[in-house]
């Protein structure tokens, strides 16, 4: 609001002076352009005073917040600690553990091989409760980028990237068409496929038979789980 309103009084001010009216007949400067200059002055230095004063509160703002959300991690990581230590404290070292989600107790795999049971997302099984592990996947495919080769008679190549999923086809592939003496172009990038990976396990429950963990996009944490939950199944 305040930069509209320097911009509105400086193009008033610029046609004060294109229209002639700023200079008195002696050659001098009008008392009103005076004034008026006097007046863009003063708000120019009001505006500029407001925005640091603006950005000092936003500053500080930010400030306020890094420090909240750092006090909050801290927080957290502390509450950590302490469930952790807890645990520890009540079943163990585990001989296996891995880490689903960072700094929560329940959101991890613990495994106790003399005891033959297993903490999952917070829940203990017994080896022989595992049936069967398995995984699936939800991917979303993006379709790679489109770029427009123009060529003219003489050789000269312009080129032109256009947005993906415009024309459907394989990577790599080439759409020509020709245009006088102008032939574009149409060459499609990779797809891009991003994972969404859940491990399916198989209980020996009737009431619930099926424990699903989320992995995502990972698909290095997916099969380390897939894996020990065979190992386990193996050793039951």
């Amino acid at each position: 609001m305040k930069l509209k309103f320097i911009l509105s009084t400086f193009v008033l001010l610029l046609f004060a002076i294109i229209g002639g009216g700023s200079v008195d007949e002696d050659g001098n400067l009008a008392g009103w352009f005076k004034g008026l200059i006097v007046i863009f002055i003063v708000v120019f230095i009001i505006a500029a005073i407001s925005g640091i004063k603006e950005n000092k509160k936003k500053e500080e703002a930010a400030a306020i917040k890094r420090q909240q959300d750092e006090a909050a991690r801290k927080a957290k990581l502390e509450a950590y600690n302490n469930d952790y230590k807890s645990f520890i404290a009540t079943n163990g070292n585990p001989d296996k553990a891995i880490v689903i989600t960072p700094n929560e107790v329940d959101g991890a795999i613990y495994v106790y091989e003399a005891k033959k049971s297993v903490f999952i997302l917070g829940k203990e099984y017994k080896f022989k409760d595992i049936m069967s592990c398995t995984y699936t996947d939800n991917p979303t495919t993006v379709k790679g980028n489109i770029t427009a080769v123009t060529k003219s008679n003489n050789g000269s190549v312009i080129g032109r990237s256009i947005v993906g999923d415009v024309v459907a086809g394989p990577a790599g592939a080439i759409i020509g068409g020709t245009t006088g003496k102008k032939k574009t172009e149409y060459v499609q990038g990779a797809d891009k496929v991003y994972h969404d990976y859940t491990v399916i396990v198989n209980l020996n429950s009737i009431a619930n038979p099926i424990l699903r963990i989320k992995t995502g996009l990972d698909g290095k944490l997916t099969n380390e789980i897939v894996a020990l939950m065979n190992v386990i199944i193996a050793r039951k």
